[in-house]
């Protein structure tokens, strides 16, 4: 395995990251396949699109009731470290 595909490999998925990487292609094509005489910087593109699709989770999350209940039951269904009390005396005692 080479070292570009390794550290691919270990980048975590970002759902921000794949939406603004499709926002960006469809909008590259359909800027850069007209004829016109001036077309934007692609980093400036890569960066609206990345504005874009923040912008589309916040959103999401906010008027999407799926998207809601969802946000709402991993909120529920998860631990929090700091509510959880560890009595270790009865780890100290010998048998």
């Amino acid at each position: 395995m080479s070292e570009k595909s390794a550290a691919a490999a270990q980048v975590p998925d970002d759902p921000v990251q794949a939406l603004a990487r499709t926002i960006y292609t469809r909008l590259c094509g359909n800027i850069y396949s007209v004829a016109d005489a001036k077309k934007p910087d692609p980093r400036a593109v890569a960066q609206l699109s990345f504005k874009l699709a923040e912008a589309f989770v916040a959103a999401n999350l906010e008027f999407n009731p799926v998207a809601i209940a969802a946000r709402e039951a991993k909120e529920k269904a998860g631990v929090k470290v700091g509510d959880v009390e560890i009595d270790f005396a009865g780890f100290a005692k010998k048998s």
